[in-house]
C-alpha cells in the first residue's frame, strides 16, 4: 500500500515522468545483438547526472548504444528528471555504451554489460563537462519541448510562451493551444472546466482557481502541468469513486524557492470616449523555502479584474432580482488573501490554510431577444432590456492538515468557513409578442409586457468541514480500512421589496401593478459518513467495499407581504403585525437520507489497472409545508437504485495511454419538481410541479487516448464523451391566454448528447521556434420537450437537435527576442426542430487572431494582440463583426531589469461587445451585455527578490543547465 500512496502523491504534485525516444533502428547482424534474456523486466541502466557545480542536469538526453556498432537500441531514449536521476528498463543481455549529452556540454560515452547474474548497472554520479566553444556563443538554451502529454498529465514549458512584463497566469493561459479562458475568467481544458490551480502541488486558496490565474505573476511559472486526478475522497482511501475533477500545477521556477519574491504594481489611467478615470494596484510576496510556502496578496482596480470568485452571488443566485455576469458589465473589486504550506522535513506532516476578503461594486445592462417555439408554426418573441447594480462582500477561511501518524496510519482533517453580504437592485422592461421568426417588427402583436423595480439585501454564512482516517494492516499494508466525515451548516437571510406593472393586452387586463415586499430566511444541515475497506486478493487484484450514508435537512421560510405606494404593509393581524400572502409564500421543512452500498474488483497490473463495480442506494425524501398554497400537500418518496461503475486505464508505451470511463448515475426530483400546487410568484412565468415524477438514471462514457514523441515533440490527444438519460426530466410548456406560460416537469427517454474532440501539437523543428496547434470537436445534442397553446390541447413532443463543430488553429514562432502566433477559429451550429422544421437555425461564429511580442536587449518590449470575431445567424441587431486591438510598451530598469513602466491601450478600434446565444428545445435566446470600453493605462511595477547574487534577469535562476532558459523579467 505504501506504493500506492507514493503513488498518489505523484499524480497530484504532477511531477514529470520520464520520456521515451521513438524511432526504429537500422538491422543488424545477429551476432551483434544483445541476446535475449530469462525475464526482460529484470535488466535495467540507472544514473545520475551533475553539472560542474555538482547541481543536477535536468532533461539531458539520454540514449542506449550497442557496443558493437554504436547504433541505436530502440525504444530506449529518455531524459533525466528534476533531480538529475535517469533509468532505462526492459533491457535484454548484451553490452551496451550510454550516450548522454546536453546543448552546451560534452558528450560523456558509459560502457555497460548485463548479464544473467548481473542484471542491473547503475552508473553512479555522472559530471559532465562545459563545452568551451558552444559556451562562447551568447547564451545557452536548453532544448525543452513546449508540450508533453504523459498520462494523465498535459505539461507545457512555460518559456515557449513568454509574456510582456507585469503579465499575470491568466494571461499566458490565453497562449496555451487547447486552454481557453472566457470572459468570465473561467479557464478550461479539452472542453474541461478547471476547478483548482495547485503551486507546486499544495492547494493555493484551495477552490477558487481565479485568485491564482488573475492574481500571481507569470514570470514566477516554470512548468504548466493540466492534470485529470481522482477525488479527494478516493485519494486518501484508495477506492475510486468515480469523480474526477481537472487541476492545474503550476511549478515555480527553482531560483525563487530560496527567499522572498514578489512584485507591487500600480496603474492609472482614462477611458477614451467618457474620460472617466480607470486605476489598478495589486502587491503579492511570496516565500517559498524547500516545501514550505507563504503568500499575501491584494488587489483594487476598476478594470473587471475581480480577481476571485463572486462567492456572495453564488451563495443568492437563486434570487429573482439578480443578475451575475463576470467580467461583463463594468465596475470596481478589490481582494485581499493569505495562503500558506508548511510542513516538516519528512513531509509527513503538512498543514495548509488561506483567508480571503473580496469586494465587488459592477453595473450590467443588457438586452435580448428569445424566441419561443409554439405548436402551430409560429412563435412568440419575449424582448427584455435591463440594468442591475450588485454589491457584495465576501469573507472566506480555509485549513487543511495531513498527518502520516506512521506508516500505516494517515489522519486529515479540512473544516472551511464563510461569510457573504450583498445588495442587489433591479429596473427591467419585457415584452411579448406574436408572430413568425421572419415577420418584421410592424407584423408582430403585442401580447403582454412588464416593468419591474426591486431591490434587495442579503447575508448568510456556511461551515463545513472533512475529517477523515485510514490505517493499513500491518500483517498486510495492501488491506486498508478507512473512515470519512463531511459536515456542513448554513443559513442565509435575504429581504427586499418589488413593484411590478403587468398589461395583458389579449384579455384586455391594463396597469396591474403589484407591490410586494419579501423575507426570506434558508437554513440547513448535512453530514455524510463514508467507510472503505480494501482486501488485497492477489498481488494483481483487490476487492473494494464501501458504504456510506449521508443525511441532509433544509429548512426554507420565504414570506411575501403586499404593500402600499408609501412601503406600508396592506394587512395587519390583531396585534399590528404583517400578515403574510398565502398565494406568494412558502414555508417548508425537508429531509432527505441515503444508504449506498459499493463492491467493485480492481485490478492492478503494469500497463493496466481497472475497476469494476455495482452501487446500490436507497433514497428517502420528506418535505412538510407549514405555510402558503402548499399546506397540507406535503411529500414522502422512496427508491432503490443501482448503477453499474467500468475505468479501464492501458499504458500502451510510456508516452501512449488509453483511458476509458463508464459510470451510471441516479438524480432524484426536487421537492419543487414534485410540488403539484402552482407557483404564482412571477404570473408570467408559473410552475406546477409533478408528483408522479421519477428518478431519472443517465449513463455516461467517455474514452481518451494520449501520445507523445519525446523525438519531433509531437503532442497528440482525442477523446471521446457520450451521455444518455432514462426518464430524464424535461420540461412541459403551457402558453396561457394572456401571453405567460406555465410549466410543468415530466419524464421522458431520448435525451442525449455526444463530442469528439481531437487534440495536436507539432514543432516544424526540433529547435521548437515553429510549432503548429489544432484542436477540432464535434458534438451533437439531442434534447426532448412538449408545448401546448392552452390547457385544453395535447402538448406536442420537440426534440432539438443540435449538431456542432468548431475549429482552432495557431501557428506559434517563439525565441529569446520574439515571439508571433497567428491562428483563426470557426464554430458552426445547426439547430433542427420536429415541431417547426421552417424554424431550423444554423449560425457561425468565426474569427482570427495575431500576436507579437518583441522583447528587446535594451530593456524594451512591445507587445500586440489583434483579434476579429464575427458571427451569423443570430436575430436581428444581435451578429456582431467586431475588432479588438490592444497594444502596450514597457521599458525595464535597473540592475536587474525589475523596474518596470508599461504603457497599454485596451481596445484601441472601441469595438467590445459581450453576445452570447442559448439554445434549449423550446427557445433560443440571444443576449447582449455591457462590456468595458476603450481605455489606456500607465503602469508602474517592482518586482523584488531576496535571493541575491543568483538572480539572473528579473530575479530569476542564473543561466545553466538547471532546466529552461530565458526566465524574463516582470
Amino acid at each position: 500500500m505504501k506504493k500506492y500512496i507514493f503513488l498518489g502523491l505523484f499524480l497530484l504534485w504532477g511531477i514529470s515522468g520520464f520520456a521515451q525516444f521513438y524511432g526504429r533502428p537500422p538491422m543488424r547482424p545477429a551476432e551483434n545483438r544483445p541476446q535475449e534474456a530469462d525475464n526482460q523486466s529484470e535488466y535495467f541502466i540507472s544514473g545520475q547526472v551533475f553539472d560542474e557545480k555538482n547541481e543536477p542536469m535536468v532533461a539531458v538526453s539520454v540514449r542506449l548504444l550497442a557496443a558493437a556498432d554504436s547504433s541505436l537500441v530502440a525504444g530506449t531514449g529518455t531524459m533525466t528528471d528534476d533531480n538529475g536521476k535517469f533509468i532505462i528498463k526492459n533491457l535484454k543481455r548484451g553490452e551496451y555504451l550510454v550516450n548522454i549529452s546536453f546543448l552546451g556540454y560534452k558528450g560523456v560515452y558509459k560502457p555497460a554489460k548485463l548479464l544473467r547474474v548481473q542484471p542491473s548497472v547503475a552508473l553512479g554520479s555522472i559530471k559532465m563537462e562545459p563545452d568551451a566553444v558552444l559556451l562562447g556563443e551568447a547564451v545557452v538554451s536548453a532544448v525543452v519541448p513546449p508540450i508533453v502529454a504523459k498520462e494523465d498529465t498535459l505539461e507545457y514549458n512555460a518559456d515557449s510562451y513568454k509574456t510582456q512584463p507585469n503579465a499575470v497566469v491568466e494571461d499566458m493561459f490565453k497562449k496555451l493551444p487547447g486552454v481557453e479562458v472566457d470572459e468570465d475568467g473561467k479557464i478550461t481544458v479539452q472542453g474541461k472546466e478547471v476547478k483548482k490551480i495547485l503551486i507546486d502541488g499544495e492547494e493555493f486558496f484551495t477552490d477558487d482557481p481565479k485568485i491564482a490565474s488573475k492574481n500571481l505573476p507569470a514570470n514566477m511559472v516554470e512548468k504548466i502541468q493540466v492534470v485529470d486526478r481522482k477525488s479527494d475522497e478516493a485519494r486518501f482511501s484508495g477506492v475510486d469513486d468515480g469523480e474526477e475533477e481537472t487541476v492545474i500545477n503550476l511549478t515555480v521556477k527553482k531560483g525563487m524557492k530560496q527567499g522572498w519574491f514578489g512584485v507591487a504594481q500600480a496603474g492609472g489611467g482614462t477611458q477614451m470616449n467618457e474620460f472617466d478615470g480607470m486605476y489598478e494596484v495589486n502587491a503579492m510576496a511570496n516565500r517559498f523555502v524547500e516545501n514550505n510556502q507563504y503568500s499575501v496578496l491584494g488587489s483594487l482596480n476598476n478594470t473587471n479584474n475581480q480577481g476571485a470568485t463572486d462567492l456572495g452571488a453564488s451563495m443568492f443566485s437563486g434570487s429573482s432580482r439578480m443578475m451575475t455576469g463576470g467580467n461583463r458589465g463594468t465596475g470596481s473589486a478589490g481582494m485581499l488573501g493569505g495562503n500558506f504550506n508548511v510542513g516538516n522535513e519528512s513531509k509527513t506532516l503538512r498543514i495548509g490554510g488561506d483567508v480571503g476578503y473580496m469586494g465587488s461594486d459592477r453595473y450590467y445592462k443588457s438586452r435580448s431577444e428569445q424566441q419561443n417555439f409554439l405548436t402551430n408554426d409560429s412563435s412568440s418573441f419575449v424582448n427584455r432590456n435591463g440594468e442591475n447594480i450588485n454589491r457584495g462582500h465576501n469573507f472566506s477561511m480555509n485549513f487543511r492538515m495531513r498527518w502520516e501518524i506512521d506508516t500505516l496510519t494517515t489522519l486529515e482533517f479540512m473544516p472551511r468557513f464563510g461569510f457573504n453580504k450583498s445588495h442587489f437592485e433591479n429596473n427591467s422592461y419585457s415584452e411579448t409578442m406574436g408572430g413568425y421568426r421572419d415577420s418584421e417588427l410592424a407584423d408582430r402583436d403585442s401580447v403582454n409586457d412588464q416593468r419591474s423595480l426591486s431591490q434587495s439585501d442579503a447575508h448568510g454564512y456556511n461551515l463545513s468541514g472533512r475529517l477523515s482516517f485510514s490505517r493499513a494492516f500491518k500483517s498486510d499494508p495492501r488491506r486498508r480500512l478507512s473512515f470519512s466525515f463531511n459536515y456542513s451548516t448554513n443559513r442565509n437571510e435575504e429581504n427586499g421589496t418589488s413593484n411590478d406593472v403587468l398589461n395583458f393586452y389579449r384579455t384586455g387586463i391594463r396597469d396591474s401593478v403589484r407591490l410586494q415586499k419579501d423575507d426570506n430566511i434558508r437554513s440547513g444541515a448535512s453530514y455524510n459518513a463514508r467507510v472503505t475497506y480494501v482486501e488485497p486478493l492477489s498481488d494483481h487484484y483487490y476487492l473494494n467495499f464501501v458504504y456510506q450514508y449521508r443525511y441532509n435537512n433544509s429548512n426554507s421560510d420565504a414570506y411575501t407581504y403586499n404593500i402600499d405606494e408609501n412601503g406600508e404593509y396592506v394587512e395587519l393581524d390583531s396585534l399590528g403585525l404583517p400578515v403574510a400572502d398565502e398565494n406568494y409564500s412558502n414555508v417548508s421543512r425537508s429531509r432527505y437520507q441515503t444508504h449506498r452500498g459499493e463492491v467493485s474488483l480492481r485490478g492492478v497490473y503494469t500497463k493496466m489497472n481497472f475497476n469494476v463495480g455495482i452501487n446500490l442506494e436507497h433514497q428517502k425524501r420528506e418535505t412538510r409545508y407549514l405555510f402558503g398554497r402548499n399546506t397540507a400537500n406535503d411529500i414522502t418518496q422512496n427508491s432503490l437504485n443501482f448503477s453499474p461503475t467500468l475505468r479501464l486505464r492501458y499504458r500502451i508505451t510510456k508516452h501512449k495511454n488509453l483511458r476509458l470511463n463508464y459510470h451510471g448515475n441516479t438524480s432524484q426530483p426536487s421537492a419543487r419538481q414534485l410540488q403539484a400546487t402552482p407557483d404564482i410568484t412571477n404570473p408570467l412565468n408559473i410552475y406546477i410541479g409533478n408528483p408522479d415524477l421519477k428518478s431519472e438514471f443517465s449513463h455516461r462514457v467517455w474514452l481518451r487516448y494520449n501520445s507523445y514523441n519525446v523525438d519531433t515533440y509531437q503532442s497528440f490527444s482525442i477523446g471521446i464523451d457520450g451521455r444518455a438519460t432514462q426518464n430524464g426530466i424535461v420540461e412541459k410548456t403551457i402558453y396561457n391566454p394572456d401571453g405567460g406560460r406555465t410549466r410543468t416537469p415530466v419524464n421522458v427517454n431520448g435525451e442525449w448528447n455526444a463530442s469528439l474532440w481531437v487534440f495536436y501539437n507539432m514543432p516544424f523543428k526540433r529547435n521548437k521556434k515553429f510549432s503548429f496547434n489544432t484542436n477540432t470537436n464535434f458534438g451533437y445534442e439531442n434534447e426532448v420537450g412538449f408545448v401546448s397553446l392552452n390547457h385544453d390541447e395535447t402538448s406536442v413532443k420537440n426534440i432539438s437537435r443540435n449538431y456542432e463543430i468548431s475549429e482552432n488553429l495557431s501557428l506559434r514562432y517563439s525565441s529569446e527576442l520574439f515571439n508571433a502566433s497567428i491562428g483563426g477559429n470557426y464554430s458552426y451550429s445547426y439547430v433542427k426542430n420536429t415541431m417547426q422544421t421552417d424554424n431550423n437555425q444554423s449560425t457561425m461564429n468565426f474569427g482570427a487572431r495575431a500576436e507579437v511580442d518583441w522583447f528587446l536587449p535594451c530593456g524594451v518590449s512591445i507587445g500586440t494582440d489583434c483579434r476579429y470575431r464575427g458571427t451569423s445567424g443570430y436575430a436581428e441587431g444581435y451578429d456582431q463583426h467586431r475588432v479588438m486591438w490592444n497594444a502596450s510598451v514597457a521599458y525595464s530598469f535597473l540592475e536587474k531589469k525589475n523596474a518596470t513602466v508599461r504603457f497599454k491601450v485596451y481596445d484601441i478600434l472601441q469595438q467590445n461587445t459581450s453576445i452570447r446565444r442559448s439554445v434549449t428545445s423550446s427557445y433560443i435566446q440571444d443576449q447582449e451585455t455591457n462590456s468595458l470600453g476603450s481605455y489606456c493605462m500607465l503602469y508602474f511595477a517592482y518586482q523584488f527578490n531576496t535571493i541575491g547574487g543568483k538572480g539572473g534577469e528579473g530575479g530569476g535562476p542564473r543561466p545553466g543547465p538547471r532546466g529552461p532558459r530565458g526566465y524574463g523579467h516582470f
